[in-house]
């Protein structure tokens, strides 16, 4: 969520108070649930429509990007929202934001009961604030691993410490992340400092000197690609065959990207194809051959990295270049 978004929520928070849905919202979130979750406002009648705004109000549904359709929300990413809204206030809201809601527990027990309404669904999205609400929530499910490709990336040093944030709590609930970046990576401080705290911590981030298209995937089961519209819009695939041939793809990927030690200095450019050679375990002679120099100008150039990385062999070397991914 956005500062502004954040601000938005807090305000409306503020102006009617934790929306928490009473007893008759309680009840149609739960039918509506144990009948797939996916419904229609024109088949409710007039009074659960009433009822159906406060479900809206409160986070618990979504209207699906053709508009003919809404779908239940997982309770979690309500409280998400919520909580978000209220920490924008400061220290004092903050308690109250992550004090246990009994309805939303007692309604994210129910959502976990039910198989997901819209397996092996292609979601079309260009709404922001709902892609949002749909990657938060994703993120909240995750129970095992994410992968990220990601070519070029921006960040602020703001959105890099909320990111920060993110991976602590993942890595405290068991949550590995392999990221792919391109060499551009780098070069950015910000990326840099990211990726060397967060590799402290267990995740994994590479360089891959390719092209490659910018996705997410949570636990192997929902992939999300930008849409064909471009900017600001987003696909959620979830059936099972397409995120297996995009997880395929990453895997291969990420067995053909370079290992990193976020905390040293970026090597000279030049250095790039020796270090990457090197990686692979080849002896001095055959870098020599493979990079069309003398075996002195290789030597000298290994020499100087054998000083930078304090490795008294080539093997030592070798493995430390091979090392950190």
């Amino acid at each position: 969520m956005t500062p502004p978004e954040a601000a938005e929520a807090m305000a409306e928070a503020m102006a009617v108070g934790p929306v928490v849905p009473d007893e008759r919202a309680r009840a149609l979130y739960l039918r509506l649930l144990g009948a797939g979750g996916l419904f229609r406002l024109s088949d409710l009648t007039v009074g659960d429509r009433e009822v159906a705004e406060r479900l809206r109000v409160a986070g618990l549904v979504l209207k699906q990007q053709d508009a003919l359709f809404w779908t239940v929300v997982n309770p979690r990413a309500a409280v998400a929202r919520l909580s978000a809204g209220l920490r924008v206030a400061g220290h004092e809201l903050l308690a109250r934001a992550d004090e246990p809601v009994p309805v939303f527990e007692e309604l994210a027990a129910a959502y976990d009961r039910v198989p997901r309404a819209g397996r092996g669904m292609i979601v079309h999205l260009d709404d922001l604030a709902q892609i949002q609400q749909r990657m938060d929530q994703l993120g909240l499910e995750a129970e095992r691993e994410i992968l990220a490709a990601q070519p070029e990336v921006r960040r602020t040093p703001e959105v890099a410490e909320e990111a920060k944030e993110t991976a602590r709590e993942l890595t405290a609930r068991g949550v590995r992340m392999r990221v792919l970046y391109q060499p551009e990576a780098r070069h950015d401080p910000v990326i840099t400092d990211y990726a060397t705290e967060v590799s402290r911590i267990g995740f994994r981030l590479r360089i891959l000197r390719e092209d490659f298209r910018r996705m997410v995937v949570f636990d192997g089961e929902v992939a999300v690609v930008p849409g064909s519209e471009g900017a600001g819009t987003a696909t959620f695939i979830e059936d099972p065959f397409l995120v297996g041939v995009l997880v395929a793809g990453f895997e291969r990927d990420w067995a053909r990207a370079e290992r990193v030690r976020w905390e040293e200095p970026v090597a000279a450019e030049s250095d790039g194809p020796l270090v990457a050679l090197l990686a692979r375990g080849l002896t001095q002679r055959a870098i020599a051959t493979r990079l069309g120099l003398s075996e002195r100008t290789v030597a000298a150039q290994i020499s100087r990295l054998r000083e930078r990385h304090d490795a008294r062999t080539l093997f030592q070397l070798g493995w430390q270049m091979w090392d950190g991914g």
